[in-house]
């Protein structure tokens, strides 16, 4: 009994101190905490190193950072930790936000603090809080945002806008193969990428593989998820949705993987995407070798291709004032019907990122609460994004980038992925079977794009929608 009551006083002493919020009062009864983060390993360095370590001279704790190395690793730490109570705060991607709330693994933001979340959650900018909602319950703290954009060199670009009329009529011909009639009717190449969509990407790369011998166009090819990450925003594009990438077989699906097809085939991808499997890392060197103008990019993988304030981003360019970021092209079909293409998709993307939880183990969820809002306060979320990358969640800094952000071209990555999560964006799928759906994505590319098996598109792809359906 004496047990019971010496517990339940330290539970309302730790209530107490926190009553007034998380800047009143920083004592805590709580004087140890575990955290699990994933990050690279410079990032994760000088996490501990400037954001940790503030924490725990502010609050008086001991905050031992752990990491993870696998998203499922994740689920089997927080279970064996039901017990435990050690664990205060989780850094979790996107993809695995929904099962493990789901898992009740994840308290929500009320369970841990009360209404005083609302309020704090005005400072985060809607997508950010999109992100961190599971069935309309907001359960987790913001921490970065990520999409992609199309990053290319300017120059390269510029040269192919004044010179591809020269090769407007070879043009013609390798589309006529695929759709019986060529470019859609008064076809002309935007000189600003912004307005580009998926006949303006074919025209740049036929330029490239014909003034320079090979394709200068590239997405991630390895089997992994970044690249499922890639086709996913592909469907998107093609005006697809989560429920279309389910499927697998429906017409934004097709569109998309026709379009993969004919890249592939007429030599307008760089060939190492797949022959090397390039990750990000692949797609820089190909950057830094000249092998390749123009790819389809985080915010991240931008500071690292250019050069960032981190000495770990030495750059992957000759002149990185060279680099451009410009929103995702629009989507369009294949297929051409009365001089234009016969469906229009959108200028899309993915939104996805990563978010802090509190399990529902945590020793002090006021504590645990507490550290996520001092890594997302305006001063060290400012610091953090601009020497890794990071797109910000909180309203004050998208809002004011060119203060917040020095260099010009650090607030051009951020302002055109705010302009391009304007636009048409969307979460992958949230079905617990998603992550086995999404891992057909990479065999079907494999097996359609990359082997060639091409013949009749839309039946493989059923052939697909099949196995994706029995999945349980």
């Amino acid at each position: 009994m004496r047990k019971f009551l010496g517990l339940a006083a330290l539970l309302l002493l730790s209530v107490s101190l926190f009553s007034k919020g998380d800047n009143e009062n920083k004592a805590s009864t709580t004087k140890e905490m575990t955290m699990y983060i994933r990050m690279m390993e410079s990032q994760d360095k000088w996490f501990r190193e400037n954001i940790v370590s503030g924490f725990e001279k502010e609050y008086g704790v001991k905050i031992n950072v752990r990491t993870f190395e696998a998203l499922a690793d994740l689920e089997n730490v927080l279970k064996l930790d039901k017990d435990k109570n050690t664990i205060g705060l989780v850094k979790v991607e996107a993809n695995m936000t929904y099962p493990l709330a789901k898992k009740d693994l994840i308290m929500s933001l009320e369970a841990a603090v009360g209404d005083r979340y609302k309020s704090d959650l005005g400072e985060y900018s809607a997508n950010a809080v999109a992100l961190s909602t599971v069935d309309d319950t907001v359960t987790y703290i913001p921490r970065k945002l990520e999409t992609n954009t199309m990053l290319y060199l300017d120059s390269k670009v510029q040269e192919a806008v004044k010179g591809w009329s020269n090769y407007k009529n070879q043009i013609n011909i390798i589309f006529a193969k695929y759709n019986g009639t060529g470019l859609p009717q008064n076809y002309e190449l935007e000189s600003d990428p912004n307005k580009w969509d998926w006949y303006d990407l074919a025209v740049v790369s036929y330029y490239w593989k014909e003034t320079e011998g090979e394709g200068k166009m590239a997405h991630r090819g390895k089997k992994y998820g970044g690249t499922i990450t890639e086709l996913v925003t592909k469907v998107y594009q093609a005006g697809g949705t989560p429920a279309d990438l389910m499927a697998m077989n429906t017409q934004p699906v097709v569109d998309a993987y026709e379009w993969e097809v004919f890249f592939k085939e007429e030599g307008l991808y760089n060939p190492g995407m797949w022959e090397e499997a390039w990750s990000g890392g692949g797609i820089w060197n190909a950057f830094a070798s000249g092998g390749v103008y123009l790819a389809f990019m985080h915010q991240i993988d931008a500071f690292f291709v250019h050069g960032g304030t981190d000495p770990s981003m030495t750059g992957y360019l000759t002149d990185p004032e060279d680099m451009r970021v410009a929103i995702m092209p629009q989507g369009m079909s294949l297929e051409i019907k009365d001089g234009k293409p016969a469906r229009e998709g959108v200028h899309g993307s993915q939104l996805g990122g990563w978010v802090w939880g509190i399990p529902k183990s945590t020793p002090d969820a006021e504590l645990s609460y507490a550290l996520a809002r001092w890594i997302t306060n305006p001063e060290n979320h400012s610091k953090e994004a601009s020497t890794f990358g990071m797109m910000p969640v909180r309203n004050d800094i998208i809002t004011d980038l060119n203060n917040n952000f020095k260099e010009e071209w650090i607030q051009d990555v951020f302002k055109t992925a705010d302009r391009q999560l304007n636009q048409t964006v969307h979460m992958m799928p949230l079905e617990g079977t998603w992550a086995e759906v999404g891992q057909l994505y990479l065999d079907s590319w494999y097996d359609i794009v990359v082997d060639g098996n091409h013949s009749d598109i839309k039946a493989v792809l059923d052939s697909y929608n099949k196995k994706a359906t029995s999945i349980k």
